[in-house]
């Protein structure tokens, strides 16, 4: 019987201590704990800007709006 799952599962033991740092970082985030490991996984294969002027404001923006990706900004009058 299928799970009905498309994404490949693994499972985890983590020092309840992570795990806990975890949950908090989700609930902060307003996501699951799930969310939030792969978000952190996929972060760490992203190319840092190491040297920040020789990254183009076009590369800098895309990268925001990247880890802006469900976020919204209320503005204050």
């Amino acid at each position: 019987m299928s799970s009905g799952h498309l994404n490949a599962q693994y499972n985890l033991r983590l020092p309840d201590e992570l795990k806990q740092k975890i949950a908090t970082s989700a609930k902060e985030l307003n996501r699951s704990m799930n969310a939030d490991i792969v978000a952190r996984l996929e972060e760490s294969f992203e190319q840092k800007f190491r040297d920040l002027d020789s990254v183009t404001t076009d590369d800098l923006m895309k990268a925001l709006a990247k880890r802006l990706d469900g976020f919204s900004v209320v503005a204050n009058k």
